[in-house]
C-alpha cells in the first residue's frame, strides 16, 4: 500500500487528450471523462525509462504491479497537467525545486524561524525543559502545537506567499489519479480473502501507527484516526473506500478527497480523487468511476448467494495456488479453514 500511494507523488507523464465521454483504460475497464477535463496516462515502463533509479519503488510484483502497470490522471485544467509533466522530467524537477521547494526550505530552516518555533513552544509549554527532551518528545510537542487553531492561522500566514505562488503556476483544483495493475495478484487476493474484515482493518491501523512512529510527521498523526470502509461489491470483490480527507495540519482550508481500492480479475485498481475548489462537498469520483462497475455495493437480498459464490471462487483460487506451488500444504489448509469458517 505504501508503494502504491507513494507512486502518486513520484510523477505522471502526459500521453494524450480525449473529449468528454467514455474512455477505455484497459483491463476491460472504462471511465467517464467529465466535460472539459483532460486525460493522461503512462506505463511504469515509460517512467522507469526516464528514472531508472526509482524502479524498486514502482515495481512491486506481490501487488501485481509490473512494467505494464498504468498511471492515469484526469484533471480539470492544463495547469494541473503541467505539474505532473514537471515532476516527470529532470528539467521540470529542477525547475520545481528551484522555484518552489528551495525557497520553502530556506525559509523554514532559517535561524530566525527556528527561534520563533522555540519561542512558541516555550509559551505553550512553560514548564517543559526543552534542553533535556529527546527528539521524539520534541516532535510530539510540535505535533500538538500544529493542531492548535492559533498556530494553524499563524502558519497559514507564513505559508501563504509560497502556496499562492505554487497555485498560480499549477492550479491543483480537481483531479483524479488512477493506478492499474498489469498482473493478477492472486496470492495477495487469496490472503486477503482468508482474513475477516475486522482483521484487515486492524492490520491497516497497525500500519498507520507504524508509519507515524517511523516519520513522526504531524501530517501523519491524523491517519491514526482515519475512517474507511472495507466491504465487498456486488461481484464479491473486496474494496476499501474512504471519503475522509487527509487534511494538512498546517492549513485550515478544507478539501474533499475520496480513495478507492479494489481488484478486477485480481488486478489492482486504485483511484484517488481530490477537489480543492468549487467542490459542493464531493469530488468527481462517482461520475468518473461509474462505467467501471467496481463500486456497486452488495444488495442485501443477494448477499447470501453472492457470499456462497465468493467462497467457491476463493477455494478455487487457493487450490490453484497450492497446485502451482505458491502455497505450502500447511498454508493451504490454514487459509481454507478460515474461508470455510
Amino acid at each position: 500500500m505504501k508503494k502504491l500511494l507513494r507512486v502518486v507523488v513520484q510523477g505522471l507523464f502526459l500521453n494524450t487528450n480525449v473529449l468528454a465521454g467514455i474512455k477505455n483504460i484497459g483491463n476491460e475497464l472504462s471511465i467517464n471523462i467529465p466535460k472539459n477535463f483532460k486525460y493522461f496516462e503512462i506505463t511504469f515502463k515509460q517512467i522507469v525509462s526516464r528514472f531508472p533509479d526509482i524502479s524498486d519503488e514502482l515495481i512491486y510484483e506481490d501487488f501485481g504491479i509490473g512494467m505494464g502497470s498504468k498511471l492515469i490522471v484526469i484533471a480539470n485544467n492544463k495547469k494541473t497537467i503541467n505539474f505532473f509533466n514537471d515532476v516527470t522530467t529532470i528539467s521540470g524537477l529542477e525547475k520545481l525545486n528551484r522555484k518552489h521547494i528551495q525557497p520553502i526550505i530556506k525559509k523554514f530552516s532559517s535561524e530566525s524561524f527556528l527561534k520563533k518555533i522555540l519561542k512558541d513552544l516555550q509559551k505553550m509549554y512553560p514548564n517543559k525543559n526543552f534542553n533535556t527532551m529527546s527528539e521524539d518528545q520534541l516532535i510530539e510537542l510540535m505535533a500538538d502545537m500544529y493542531e492548535d487553531p492559533k498556530m494553524i492561522r499563524k502558519f497559514e500566514k507564513i505559508f501563504k506567499p509560497f502556496i499562492n505562488k505554487f497555485n498560480k503556476e499549477y492550479k491543483l483544483e480537481r483531479y483524479t489519479i488512477l493506478i492499474l495493475g498489469d498482473k493478477p495478484a492472486d496470492q495477495l487476493v487469496a490472503e486477503l480473502n482468508s482474513l475477516k474484515i475486522s482483521e484487515m482493518k486492524d492490520n491497516i491501523y497497525d500500519w498507520l501507527d507504524e508509519l507515524y512512529e517511523e516519520y513522526k510527521d504531524p501530517s501523519f498523526r491524523q491517519l491514526k484516526n482515519w475512517e474507511f470502509e472495507i466491504a465487498r461489491n456486488h461481484k464479491g470483490n473486496l474494496y476499501l473506500y474512504s471519503d475522509k480527507s487527509m487534511q494538512s495540519p498546517y492549513v485550515s482550508n478544507r478539501y474533499e478527497q475520496e480513495l478507492f481500492m479494489t481488484t478486477k480479475d485480481n488486478k489492482i485498481f486504485v483511484a484517488l480523487s481530490i477537489c480543492a475548489k468549487n467542490c459542493n462537498r464531493n469530488t468527481d469520483f462517482l461520475e468518473l468511476i461509474e462505467p467501471t462497475d467496481l463500486y456497486v455495493k452488495l444488495n442485501h437480498k443477494n448477499e447470501n448467494n453472492s457470499d456462497n459464490d465468493n467462497i467457491v471462487n476463493q477455494l478455487e483460487q487457493l487450490n490453484s495456488l497450492y497446485k502451482s506451488g505458491v502455497l505450502t500444504k500447511e498454508e493451504f489448509e490454514k487459509a481454507k479453514k478460515k474461508i470455510l469458517n
